[in-house]
């Protein structure tokens, strides 16, 4: 049995001390005797999983795809890049959300939050969404191909709210219709937690159950595999 996982640092395990052998994906795998595919990349977006479920990979070779979704707000791009030689890269885009700010309620994290709110309104992004442009780390490689000033824009006078509750429906139905259409048995998760989409799973993990950075720790990762094997 093999089984097809992908999503973004959840899935890949981040944070995890013995990564590939605490996550979520390993331990659901060893449960049912599977081989664990996982395709899964840190800061990965609702984007990248559709390609490389449409494009890079060939479902038909799974017997079970477990997807988990990420935040409908990142996404990605194609550009040039010098290796010894032009070739294209895919290159994330990864806005900081204020979501990791309420791991850190007193810090400077927090105040960048609320003056990041009251500078752009929640007309334009709920809390989910607000991509923290300001920040240093605002995808530190889409600053060094001096391309954050196009993003800049996109975010801010661009997309909105209703565009990403869109973008993430269209991204959801696209799984499922891909996976339906090659008989591919499916349990699609999120960890959006503010999506009103109708998700198998929503990876909901208490803050004691998280490592320093948020994600699930070795408790999280197993009580999300007990999750989904019940799912199954």
């Amino acid at each position: 049995m093999k089984i097809y996982f992908d999503g973004c640092s959840w899935t890949y395990g981040q944070e995890l001390e013995h990564r590939e052998e605490e996550r979520y994906s390993k331990l659901i795998c060893n449960n049912l005797g599977a081989r664990e595919y996982n395709f899964a990349k840190e800061g990965g977006s609702n984007d990248r999983i559709i390609r490389k479920l449409m494009v890079e990979n060939n479902i038909e070779e799974y017997d079970l795809a477990i997807i988990q979704m990420t935040f409908p707000a990142r996404t990605e791009y194609l550009r040039r890049v010098w290796s010894g030689g032009w070739k294209k890269d895919w290159i994330r885009v990864n806005p900081k959300y204020s979501y990791t700010a309420w791991l850190h309620r007193d810090s400077e994290k927090e105040k960048m939050r609320r003056s990041i709110e009251k500078k752009w309104g929640q007309q334009v992004f709920p809390k989910s969404m607000m991509p923290k442009l300001d920040d240093q780390k605002f995808d530190h490689y889409t600053k060094a191909d001096g391309h954050a000033k196009f993003w800049r824009h996109y975010y801010t006078s661009v997309a909105n709210r209703k565009y990403f509750e869109v973008k993430e429906n269209i991204h959801l139905q696209t799984i499922r219709n891909h996976c339906k259409a090659h008989n591919v048995p499916l349990v699609v998760c999120t960890i959006n937690n503010y999506s009103n989409l109708n998700f198998d799973y929503l990876m909901h993990v208490e803050m004691k159950y998280r490592a320093e950075r948020g994600h699930p720790n070795k408790e999280g990762h197993r009580l999300i595999a007990k999750a989904i094997l019940d799912k199954i």
